[in-house]
């Protein structure tokens, strides 16, 4: 067919007050002959059987000539072939984003983006296209199969090969895995709403189910076998994040956008303001950061109105040390303002426990008008306060008042590195200060270090008081960690040398290796206890704490701490806490009006009395409100650039 001549084609506007989408239906014709679609405008809500295509879209500067309407559309490769199988499969009708929506109306796309989730959802099925067969991809999906049995059958000659190392089976596994389409970040809403998702890879095709349960599969064989688990370890930042946003929306559990921004930081998207975008039919408090999607901003401007919007909307200030272990700062934002696509360097417990949790019960109603959201803040520094604040341009003005400055750090593991054990972020710092400690004895001072390096209130371990010593003292001793090391998939090595390297770190007037210190003998009858009861456990892609003893539980969330580049701090005042990894000596310590938690503030270097955000801190004492009731009467302003 000739229709090039006719010109490209010329999209009819889209009737907003129907909610009008447009559907593609491709017309039948041999394997080989050209792609010839009709493309028609429809009310949302009269649209019926029609199947939605979930893909990459390959390099937009490479394409084929495909017809839709009789005139000429630039189809990138990958769209093409997609076309093409579909066609012979007898998908015709079908919503894609590259030709449904007019890409040359940057009005129309933001409008659209926040129709795609209905849009999936109420399609007959999801049709994921992972591109044409090449690196022996079939062989994969025949691998995949025999893994999606339960239990797989061990004498599967696929199976045994899959388990062998350097094998086809695996290769080609490991190749399908790591297609570009398993990082867009678009993926997650077109996956998670389906409830029937078939996956297309050339002329192989499977069920979605059939790709989970190979995945459990993969994670079960793997932590067992250090050369899978090496080969796979890629495989639990790329599906296993689409597996999780999936089983939430499937489960019908509200999801706010930061532990979607922290969930999906492994992803990718040509503009980055889509990172953002592609999220917000997913979460339920998306439009107290974006009202609507605008494709004609800048991303700069898009984030920090984000900030604003949000503060607006909760009174919480919580937001302001949404700060990842190695800023990079892009977009030259105020320091105030999170670096919104940079939150999956934040661990997730940051974000679900408090960052994401005051304020969002009075006005996050999930899709269906079900219960809140709101995540009860696990701190509550400033007692609960509301938070008056006033912007002025790129600055900040809050109320709250210093109460002390940093004096030492630890050294924290560089994530960047791939926390290699023998790379750090920064080097330790010895505290200068000789001020007597606020905690009244050397038992107090010991708690406060073994709750603000495990993490988490005690509350939430359940250890009694008087066992705090023993607890501590046995979980952190070298001997202790490698023992823990042969029976849990926790690598203990980056604790191992984190320890090694601030071992001398004075706490008081002690090294820190003189908390760590103590006998082995007790705590070997609760790892044995506790191996029988974990191998007596069906393998699972999650490991329930419930199952540990105390004393594990303590040990993982420690390498929690230092694995995130956590830095354990002194005050001139005496007290003991922790703080994000960019903190410095002499950086001064905050109460801060609507924050759940310290923060930490540094001087401008270049406007007298304003002051940056570095991120956020705990401090042994502080973190009830108690301590703001008692300065409540001496606050003042402070500006924040």
């Amino acid at each position: 067919m000739d229709a090039s001549s006719k010109g490209p084609l010329v999209y009819q506007p889209l009737d907003q007050e129907l909610r009008e989408i447009r559907i593609l239906t491709i017309l039948p014709g041999a394997y080989e002959s050209p792609i010839e679609c009709t493309l028609e405008n429809a009310p949302f809500f009269d649209v019926e059987d029609y199947d939605a295509l979930s893909y990459t879209w390959g390099d937009p500067q490479i394409t084929t000539e495909i017809f839709v309407n009789g005139r000429s559309f630039q189809a990138t490769l990958n769209l093409a072939a997609a076309l093409v199988e579909l066609r012979a499969r007898h998908h015709f009708r079908l919503w894609i984003d590259a030709v449904c929506i007019d890409q040359n109306n940057r009005q129309e796309k933001g409008l659209q983006v926040l129709r795609m989730e209905a849009i999936y959802r109420k399609a007959n099925r999801t049709i994921i296209w992972l591109g044409n067969q090449e690196d022996h991809s079939d062989l994969a999906f025949e691998a995949l199969k025999a893994l999606s049995q339960d239990p797989p059958d061990e004498q599967n000659p696929l199976i045994q090969d899959f388990r062998t190392a350097g094998s086809a089976t695996r290769a080609a596994v490991k190749q399908l895995f790591r297609r570009p389409y398993w990082r867009r970040v678009w993926i997650i809403q077109e996956v998670s709403f389906s409830e029937n998702v078939i996956i297309y890879c050339g002329k192989a095709s499977r069920k979605w189910d059939t790709l989970e349960f190979a995945f459990k599969a993969i994670i079960a064989l793997k932590d067992k076998d250090e050369d899978l688990e090496r080969d796979f370890r890629f495989v639990e930042d790329y599906f296993l994040t689409l597996y999780r946003f999936r089983l939430a929306m499937t489960q019908d559990r509200p999801l706010d956008l930061l532990s979607a921004l922290n969930r999906s930081g492994s992803t990718l998207a040509t503009c980055q303001r889509d990172r953002v975008f592609a999220l917000l039919g997913i979460t339920v408090d998306g439009k107290s950061y974006i009202s609507d999607p605008n494709y004609k901003q800048d991303d700069r401007s898009i984030f920090i109105d984000m900030a604003k919007s949000r503060l607006f909307h909760t009174r919480d200030l919580d937001i302001i040390c949404l700060k990842p272990y190695s800023p990079s700062n892009t977009w030259h934002l105020p320091s105030w303002i999170p670096d919104w696509l940079n939150l999956g360097q934040i661990f997730p417990s940051r974000i679900t426990d408090y960052l994401a949790g005051r304020g969002t019960e009075n006005f996050v109603i999930n899709a269906y008008g079900k219960s809140p959201l709101g995540h009860p803040a696990t701190f509550n520094a400033s007692a609960n306060s509301t938070a008056p604040f006033r912007m002025e341009g790129s600055t900040l003005s809050v109320r709250g008042i210093f109460l002390d400055t940093v004096d030492g750090l630890t050294s924290a593991l560089d994530p960047d590195s791939g926390y290699e054990p023998d790379s750090m972020y920064s080097n330790m710092s010895q505290p200068t200060s000789s001020s007597p400690s606020p905690y009244g004895s050397n038992e107090e001072l010991f708690k406060s270090l073994f709750r603000t390096m495990a993490e988490f209130p005690d509350s939430m371990h359940g250890i009694p008081h008087d066992r705090y010593k023993t607890t501590f003292s046995n979980l952190m001793t070298p001997s202790t960690i490698k023992l823990l090391e042969r029976w849990t998939r926790f690598n203990f090595k980056h604790l191992l040398a984190w320890l090694d390297r601030n071992k001398d770190f004075l706490i008081g007037d002690q090294p820190l290796e003189d908390y760590l210190t103590g006998s082995t003998r007790r705590l070997s009858s609760f790892i044995d206890r506790a191996h029988k009861k974990l191998f007596s456990l069906s393998h699972d892609t999650t490991y329930a704490f419930d199952y540990y003893p105390p004393e594990i539980c303590t040990a993982a969330a420690v390498r929690v701490v230092v694995q995130f580049g956590i830095r354990i701090i002194t005050t001139e005042l005496g007290y003991v806490g922790r703080a994000h990894p960019a903190a410095q000596k002499g950086d001064i310590l905050a109460l801060i009006a609507g924050c759940s938690f310290p923060v930490i503030l540094r001087r401008s270097e270049t406007v007298d009395e304003r002051f940056q955000v570095v991120g956020d801190a705990y401090v042994d004492g502080w973190m009830d409100g108690y301590k703001w009731n008692q300065v409540l009467t001496k606050l003042h302003d402070i500006v924040l650039e």
